[in-house]
């Protein structure tokens, strides 16, 4: 049985792929409308059967942000650029004690990165070379939980470290 969030994911790829063709899903109309019928006249192989999609976003309009499921998995955007800047978002993690996470890392830069956890006890390689366009679902560890203290994600670009301070014991 699948759950909520195997479904939550399937939704954020297909929204990813429809994005990605660059044709939007028709308008919200009820089959029989006067913008209904217009679609399906347009020549693509649509039928007057096909139901209309729900909650379509206009063509113009911007894809909508991909689907989070924070607290459980935080997707971690790490713009790993080729200046050896990191743009993280979010820019720090910080989360009330006893909630415990994994981390989808995503480079979404233009150059490849390393990243680990730092605390004042160690350093704990999780990726190297992560390649720009790629991500790494880390479903090994389980963030905070039951330590309640702050650490740190290092992300290396070029030889160059930078932190995403994460907080286990936010208000």
């Amino acid at each position: 049985m699948y759950g909520p969030p195997t479904i939550v994911r399937c939704l954020a790829l297909a929204l990813v792929i429809a994005a990605a063709c660059g044709k939007a899903p028709p308008p919200d109309n009820p089959p029989g409308s006067d913008a209904s019928s217009a679609d399906t006249a347009t020549g693509d192989d649509a039928s007057a059967s096909d139901a209309p999609a729900r909650d379509a976003a206009p063509p113009d309009a911007p894809p909508p942000p991909p689907i989070d499921a924070f607290p459980s998995v935080l997707d971690m955007r790490i713009n790993c650029r080729n200046d050896c800047v990191l743009v993280a978002t979010p820019p720090s993690i910080a989360v009330p004690a006893g909630t415990s996470f994994e981390v989808n890392w995503i480079n979404t830069g233009d150059t490849e990165c390393d990243v680990a956890k730092i605390d004042q006890f160690n350093q704990v390689p999780i990726i190297i070379g992560l390649e720009p366009g790629t991500s790494y679902h880390d479903d090994v560890r389980q963030w905070c939980g039951s330590f309640t203290g702050t650490f740190d994600f290092r992300v290396t670009i070029c030889t160059l470290h930078s932190f995403i301070p994460v907080d286990c014991s936010a208000p």
